[in-house]
């Protein structure tokens, strides 16, 4: 095997094997949590669409990259094409645009209670389902292209300038302004939403740090709320050097008329690295979560335990 997809191969099965179980488990825990509580606190509504949007990204991205790495070539009709590819822009969009509208919204919570930030502490909670549901807006209008220039990967004929090549579909750009322009916009979007959730965090590590010269040891709803104003950091500082490292390589591709497999290849294991990386994160930062978690594995570990074992502990006499 070719030393590029042997490394493709590893790359995004390993993705794959922590990111499409480590998302749909951390799902699968917050629909638990909301039908067993009645409700879902903003924070963690926030989390659970994130999750969404990256489990997106992992199985529709991850999935296709790892079985041509290994020689699998998937023969997908241009409809599923167009549905693939388009679902992950609208999936990594989101996973943008959803961190983004995280670090904003824990920017608003730690502030200060003035006057200036009042009314939005008051009204951005109950306005975080109608933020989201403008994303998604949003984020269809700018994919559109993905839709209407996704193709079936070639069997016998070349393949044309100005395509995005996948090696299981190819996105084909009718000319060189399109190629730009649909290369801008993207751009534009995501430094936008990196840039706000960047000045959000900026925001929020200025007032942790004036809180723990102001106050010596944290304690209750200040412990709490540090915590999880951590907890966004971590994702927001991880979003961005990975963001770094994408758009490095995405800048390149837009100045050359035929973009390497290699590139694209190694664009899209950054771009989805996030997504696979994430949950694991959301889990070893979230208290709930992690302990939900850790009562499982106890759970199953004591399920496991032999039959003998059992019947021989439960006749053990107490001592006097």
């Amino acid at each position: 095997m070719e030393v590029r997809l042997a490394l493709k191969a590893v790359g995004f099965i390993a993705l794959d094997v922590v990111g499409i179980p480590g998302n749909l488990a951390v799902l699968l825990l917050f629909c638990h949590l909301f039908l067993a509580q009645g409700h879902m606190p903003h924070n963690e509504f926030i989390l659970s669409q994130l999750v969404f949007a990256n489990l997106m990204v992992t199985l529709c991205r991850g999935i296709p990259q790892a079985l041509t790495a290994l020689g699998i070539n998937p023969l997908f009709s241009n409809g599923v094409c167009k549905t693939m590819i388009f679902t992950y822009r609208i999936g990594r969009a989101m996973s943008i645009t959803i961190t983004s509208l995280l670090s904003s919204y824990q920017c608003v919570l730690i502030a200060p209670p003035k006057p200036g930030w009042a009314w939005l502490k008051r009204w951005v909670p109950g306005h975080i389902p109608h933020a989201i549901i403008f994303l998604y807006g949003l984020n269809i209008i700018i994919c559109t292209a993905a839709i209407v220039c996704s193709e079936a990967f070639p069997t016998n004929s070349s393949i044309p300038e100005f395509t995005l090549n996948l090696e299981f579909c190819i996105v084909v750009f009718p000319g060189h302004m399109a190629y730009i322009f649909n290369g801008v916009v993207l751009i534009i979007r995501d430094f936008v939403f990196v840039g706000l959730m960047a000045a959000a965090a900026v925001y929020v590590v200025l007032v942790l740090h004036r809180h723990r010269q102001q106050v010596q040891g944290l304690q209750g709803a200040g412990r709490k709320t540090e915590e999880a104003s951590q907890a966004v950091l971590l994702l927001v500082s991880t979003y961005v050097a990975l963001f770094s490292l994408d758009n490095v390589l995405w800048f390149y591709t837009l100045s050359v008329s035929r973009v390497h497999p290699a590139v694209s290849d190694t664009r899209v294991f950054f771009a989805s690295c996030y997504s696979a990386i994430s949950p694991v994160l959301i889990i070893t930062t979230n208290k709930k979560l992690a302990t939900y978690f850790q009562c499982g594995s106890k759970r199953k570990a004591a399920e496991n335990i032999p039959s003998s074992t059992k019947s021989k502990t439960s006749w053990v006499k107490p001592t006097q």
